[in-house]
C-alpha cells in the first residue's frame, strides 16, 4: 500500500500542503525556501500573538520532520523548519500536560535545534551552538518527560489561529529504526549488526496472509518445513531452527507458543537479526532471529474493513479498528480480527481459521503506561505432507495430489496474553515490566505417508495413522531497565534485564505405523500414480508415547550501545542462561513403567560489535556473537549420558548505505558461522542412540535494499550466497551441503503509483523469488545405513499486482483495492523437505488474490 500522508494545513489566511521528510512520503505542496534555499516544513502567515495555556500532549519518540506536523497538529503552532535540518535527527518526544511552550521546548532537547520568532505567528528552527543530538527512543513507548527538565534556554514562542491537519498513513518500505537487536530502539544505520525490516506497507502491497511469505524479503531466510500445516521449520543463513522466532521480544517457538500457521492480521513489522542472537534473546539456533512486532493501540480514531477472495475458494474477512476510549485519549484501544475460509490446490484440502486479537493501552500518568494484548486462533486444517522422493528427485506426479486422508484434520486453539508496563524513573532511566502468557491445545489426527513399499516404480505408498492430542504452555516474566544518558562526551543506550520462564507439554500418542505391508489389504496405502487407488483402514491403535516436559529458564542479560563519537559506535552485551529441563514418561503400550529425567545447561553468550562511519549515509560494521541451543528432548547416549548444548560462533562484517535522506536503505554483510556439539545418529549401536561429533559451518555474503526511489517508486530486494556444509560428522557425509539451503537465493519487489493526472491513484507491482538446488536430506557416509539423498530442483517464482487507491472516495473513507497474482508463470516447485524423502513440500501454482478496503477515520 503506497498512499501518501497528504498533511492539509488550512489557515485563516491561506491553505498549503505540508511537505515532510522523515516517516511522511513526499506530497504536492506549496513550498517556502530560505536563504539557503532549503525546503521549509510547514507554512507561514501573519497573525498578532496570544496567550498559551496548558494542553494534552502526545507525541512519542520518532523523526523529527514528522514530530514537528504532529505539534502543529496538537499545538495549534505554525513551526518553519529547513528540511535538511531534520535529516538525520529525531526526538525523545513529549507526553503530558504542557504549555506548547514547554513541550515544544522538551520535545527540542537534545535536537541540536532552537527556535526563535521571525515575524508575528511564525517560529523559524535553527541550529543551537554546542548541542548533541537526540537520544534514541529507549522503547516502543514514549519517553515520557516533565516540565522541569533541564534542557538549554530557546526563545519563546507564540500561539496562532487553529491548524486543522488530515493525516493519510503510508509507512513506505524502510525504517530508520529496529529494537530487536539491541531489545531497545537504536538507529539501524549506527547498529553493528545485519538488521532487515519487512514493513507493514511491504506486507500489504504483496498481499501476505501467511507469515512465512513475509520473510522471502530478507536475504538468507526462508520456511523449509511448515509441519504438515504447523508452525514450521526457518532456515536462517543455511541452519534450520524452530527456536528463533519472537512476537514482541516474547519467545514464539514451535514447541511451546505457535503450533499453527502464524498470521500477520496484527503484525506491523516483522524485524530479522542476523547471526547468533542468544545475546540477549537466550537459547537460539546461530542463523539469527525474527521478531514480530505488533500493532499498537491508537489515540486517533482509525478503522478499516476488508474482504479478500481468491483462488481455491480463498474468503478472508478482516478488520482493524482503533482509537481513544476517553476524552483525554489516555485510554486507547486496536482491534484486529478475520474469519478464513477456503480451499487449495492441494486435493481436498480445506482450511477454516479464526483470528482476534484485542489490544488496550492506558496512559496512567504522564509517566507510567499499562499495554494489555490479547490473541485468541483457531486454525482447522489436514496434516499435509506434500510429495515424496522419487530416485534423485521428486515423484513426477501433479503438485496437487494429496498422498493421505484430508478428512483428518489438525485442530489448534491458541490463546496469549501479554500486560507491559512501562515507567519512567528520570528522564534518564527507565523501567519495564513484562507478563507473557500462552497456551495452546491441539488435536493431531492424519492419516500420512509412510514409505513406499516394494519399488519405487510401483507407487504404493504406505500410510501411516496417527492421534496425538497435546497441551502446551508458556509463561515468561522480563523485568528491564533502559537507561538512556551520556558519561562526558560519550552517549548510551544501555539495558539490564533479567527473564524468567516455565514451559510445560503434554502430549499422549497413538498411532498405527502402516500395518502388515506383506499381506495385501492389512495396511492403508495410497498410489502415488492414480490416487484414486488407495485403502484407508482404521486398525486398533498403540500407545506409544505419553510423556510431558517442563522447562525452567532463567535469563539475566545486559547490552549498551555506545556512541564513542557522532560517527562511531560500539554495542556489547550478553547474557548468562539456565534452562533446566525435566522429562516425564508415563507407562504406555510398550513400557510398563514410569520413568523422569532431568537437565540442567548453562551458559554464557557475549556479543560484541563496531559501526563506523566515514561519512554519514556509510557505515561501515563488525560483530562477534555467540549461541546457546540445548539439545532436544531426549537425546541420549549408548550409555544414558545426556549431551552438552550446541555452541555456535559467529563472525559478520559489512556495509550499510542510505541514500535520500534515509528512504533508500542497503546492507551488504558477510559472514562465518560455524556450530559444533550437533547430534548425530550412533552408526554403531542401531541409531537408537545419539552421539556429539558433529559440526556445521555456513559462510557466504547477503545483500539487502529497501526503500523509496522515486516519489512513488519503492522497491524491496535481497540476494544470498551461502555456503552451509557438515564439516565434522559420523554419519552424515563431511563436505555435504545442508539440507533445505541453497547456494543462491533471492527475491525482488517493486511497485509503482502514478502520482498526477488521470492514471493517479493506479498503480502496479511485479516481483520475483529464486532459490537454487537444494538438498532434500542429509547425503550419508555409507548409503546403506539411511535413506538415498535427493535434490528440489532450483526455480524462479513471478509475482504481480495491480492497484487502485483512492482517498476520500467518500466523505473521510479511502478506497484501496487491488489483485494480486503469484507465480504468474505457474511454475512447479518444491518449497521444502523435512529430513525424509516421503515429506517434500510444494510450492503452489498460479494464484490470483482479490481485495476491497475501505478505511474510514
Amino acid at each position: 500500500m503506497h498512499l501518501s500522508w497528504q498533511v492539509v494545513v488550512t489557515l485563516s489566511v491561506s491553505a498549503v500542503l505540508v511537505h515532510t521528510t522523515g516517516n511522511l512520503a513526499e506530497a504536492r505542496s506549496e513550498r517556502l525556501t530560505t536563504s539557503n534555499n532549503s525546503p521549509l516544513l510547514l507554512a507561514q502567515a501573519t497573525a498578532a500573538p496570544e496567550t498559551s495555556e496548558p494542553m494534552e500532549f502526545n507525541i512519542p519518540p520518532q523523526p523529527l520532520g514528522s514530530a514537528i506536523t504532529a505539534f502543529g497538529d496538537q499545538a495549534n503552532y505554525r513551526l518553519l523548519l529547513p528540511s535538511d535540518l531534520a535529516e538525520g535527527r529525531s526526538t525523545s518526544g513529549v507526553s503530558g500536560r504542557h504549555t506548547p511552550e514547554d513541550a515544544l521546548t522538551l520535545m527540542l532537547a537534545g535536537t541540536g535545534l532552537s527556535y526563535r520568532m521571525t515575524e508575528a505567528r511564525t517560529m523559524t528552527l535553527e541550529p543551537m551552538a554546542a548541542t548533541p543530538l537526540a537520544p534514541a527512543p529507549l522503547s516502543q513507548e514514549p519517553l515520557r518527560s516533565t516540565p522541569n527538565t533541564q534542557v538549554q534556554a530557546a526563545p519563546k514562542p507564540v500561539k496562532v489561529p487553529e491548524i486543522v491537519v488530515k493525516e493519510v498513513e503510508d509507512r513506505g518500505y524502510a525504517v530508520d529504526e529496529s529494537s530487536s537487536a539491541t531489545r531497545i530502539p537504536a538507529p539501524i544505520h549506527d547498529t553493528p549488526r545485519s538488521v532487515e525490516v519487512v514493513t507493514r506497507q511491504v506486507l500489504d502491497d504483496q498481499k501476505v496472509i501467511r507469515f512465512s511469505e513475509a520473510l522471502r524479503n530478507v536475504s538468507g531466510v526462508s520456511q523449509s518445513s511448515t509441519q504438515g500445516g504447523q508452525g514450521g521449520t526457518f532456515m536462517i543463513r543455511g541452519f534450520a531452527s524452530e527456536l528463533n522466532v519472537f512476537k514482541n521480544g516474547f519467545r514464539d517457538d514451535s514447541n511451546f507458543s505457535a503450533r499453527a500457521q502464524r498470521d500477520i492480521i496484527n503484525i506491523e513489522s516483522v524485524e530479522v537479526v542476523k547471526g547468533p542472537p542468544s545475546y540477549l534473546y537466550g537459547r537460539s539456533d546461530p542463523g539469527g532471529v525474527i521478531n514480530q512486532v505488533t500493532k499498537a493501540p491508537l489515540k486517533d480514531r482509525y478503522y478499516s474493513a476488508e474482504m479478500i477472495v481468491g483462488s481455491y475458494g480463498l474468503y478472508r474477512p478482516q478488520i482493524d479498528m482503533g482509537g481513544a476510549l476517553n476524552e483525554s485519549k489516555t485510554l486507547t484501544y486496536r482491534f484486529n480480527g478475520m474469519y478464513e475460509s477456503g480451499g487449495s490446490y492441494r486435493d481436498g484440502v480445506n482450511t477454516e481459521r479464526i483470528f482476534l486479537a484485542p489490544t488496550f493501552g492506558w496512559e496512567m500518568s504522564s509517566r507510567t503506561n499499562l499495554r494489555f494484548e490479547a490473541e485468541y486462533m483457531y486454525d482447522r486444517a489436514p496434516i499435509d505432507r506434500g510429495l515424496v522422493a522419487f530416485g534423485n528427485g521428486v515423484a513426477p506426479i501433479p503438485v496437487s495430489s494429496f498422498l493421505g486422508d484430508p478428512s483428518r484434520k489438525l485442530e489448534t486453539h491458541h490463546g496469549k496474553a501479554t500486560i507491559t508496563l512501562w515507567h519512567d524513573i528520570s528522564n534518564l532511566f527507565r523501567w519495564r515490566t513484562a507478563f507473557r502468557t500462552a497456551v495452546t491445545s491441539s488435536r493431531y489426527s492424519s492419516l500420512e505417508s509412510n514409505f513406499l513399499v516394494g519399488a519405487e516404480s510401483d507407487g504404493i505408498l504406505n500410510l501411516a495413522r496417527y492421534e496425538i492430542p497435546t497441551t502446551v504452555q508458556s509463561h515468561y516474566l522480563q523485568n528491564e531497565l533502559h537507561g538512556n544518558f551520556t558519561t562526558g562526551s560519550i552517549k548510551h543506550k544501555t539495558i539490564i534485564g533479567i527473564e524468567l520462564g516455565r514451559e510445560n507439554s503434554s502430549a499422549t500418542a497413538s498411532g498405527d505405523f502402516g500395518g502388515d505391508t506383506s499381506t495385501p489389504g492389512a495396511f492403508s496405502y495410497i498410489n502415488i500414480f492414480n490416487t484414486n487407488d488407495r485403502l484407508f483402514l482404521n486398525p486398533a491403535l498403540t500407545k506409544f508415547s505419553d510423556a510431558s516436559t517442563q522447562n525452567n529458564i532463567l535469563g539475566a542479560y545486559f547490552g549498551d550501545q555506545v556512541d564513542l563519537l557522532d560517527n562511531l559506535h560500539v554495542h556489547f552485551g550478553g547474557r548468562f542462561d539456565l534452562f533446566d529441563q525435566t522429562i516425564t514418561n508415563h507407562p504406555d503400550d510398550f513400557t510398563a513403567t514410569r520413568s523422569q529425567n532431568n537437565q540442567t545447561d548453562t551458559a554464557f553468550s557475549p556479543s560484541v560489535g563496531i559501526a563506523y562511519q566515514p561519512v554519514k549515509p556509510i557505515t561501515l560494521f563488525a560483530n562477534y556473537t555467540e549461541s546457546f541451543a540445548p539439545q532436544s528432548t531426549g537425546s541420549r547416549s549408548i550409555n544414558g549420558n545426556l549431551f552438552n548444548p550446541e555452541r555456535g560462533k559467529s563472525y559478520e562484517g559489512g556495509i550499510k548505505y542510505q541514500a535520500f535522506g534515509g528512504k533508500l536503505r542497503s546492507t551488504v554483510a558477510l559472514f562465518d558461522i560455524k556450530k559444533k556439539n550437533v547430534l548425530t545418529a550412533d552408526p554403531l549401536n542401531g541409531f537408537f542412540f545419539s552421539v556429539a561429533t558433529g559440526e556445521q559451518r555456513s559462510k557466504g555474503v547477503e545483500f539487502d535494499i529497501a526503500g523509496q526511489i522515486l516519489p512513488g517508486w519503492d522497491i524491496i530486494a535481497n540476494y544470498a550466497y551461502i555456503d552451509t556444509r557438515v564439516t565434522k560428522d559420523l554419519l552424515f557425509a563431511e563436505g555435504s551441503r545442508a539440507p533445505n539451503s541453497a547456494l543462491h537465493q533471492g527475491s525482488l519487489w517493486t511497485t509503482y503509483f502514478f502520482q498526477e493526472g488521470i492514471a493517479q491513484g493506479f498503480g502496479a507491482g511485479i516481483g520475483m523469488y529464486a532459490q537454487g538446488k537444494r538438498n532434500g536430506i542429509f547425503q550419508c557416509q555409507d548409503p546403506a545405513n539411511c535413506q538415498a539423498p535427493f535434490e528440489m530442483a532450483g526455480y524462479v517464482r513471478m509475482d504481480a499486482a495491480l492497484y487502485y487507491r483512492k482517498q476520500e472516495v467518500f466523505n473521510k473513507t479511502n478506497l484501496l483495492a487491488a489483485i494480486n497474482f503469484t507465480n504468474v508463470l505457474d511454475h512447479r516447485y518444491f518449497s521444502g523437505a523435512q529430513d525424509f524423502r516421503e515429506i517434500v513440500y510444494t510450492g503452489a501454482p498460479f494464484t490470483a488474490i482479490g481485495s476491497l478496503k475501505f478505511e474510514f477515520h
